[in-house]
């Protein structure tokens, strides 16, 4: 009777060994649930690109068509992109935020220190 007992408790040990093992393989291996689960993130990743992909598509088509078909749209983009004026246009240039913030700062060093003497205006 002890006998029966320490076989059935030993083959318990084993089918409690083997499930632990084959858990462990379910979650862990090379195919287990936390390569599932980066798979599944890899996908809604590779979705919402595809999305951004076809919304800049659908952008680039409209922008074909409007080329090929809408002359005011297409001297608009030549305008700006080439800087094409028509004859006797007259253009305006005004300057950056940025280049005029940097025109506000103090010069360092003064200008006497900067110019040589013969490129130095007289002070009146």
């Amino acid at each position: 009777m002890a006998r029966c007992k320490r076989a059935k408790r030993g083959l318990v040990y084993v089918l409690s060994a083997l499930l632990v093992t084959l858990s462990l393989f379910t979650v862990f291996g090379e195919r287990g649930a936390l390569h599932v689960w980066r798979l599944g993130q890899e996908q809604k990743r590779l979705e919402e690109r595809n999305f951004v992909l076809q919304k800049e598509n659908e952008i680039l088509r409209e922008r074909i068509y409007r080329l090929r078909h809408d002359d005011r749209y297409l001297e608009r983009i030549a305008r700006e992109e080439l800087n094409l004026v028509r004859p006797g246009e007259i253009i305006y240039r005004f300057a950056d935020a940025e280049s005029k913030r940097d025109r506000n700062k103090p010069i360092t060093g003064g200008l006497s220190q900067s110019l040589p003497s013969w490129e130095r205006k007289p002070r009146r």
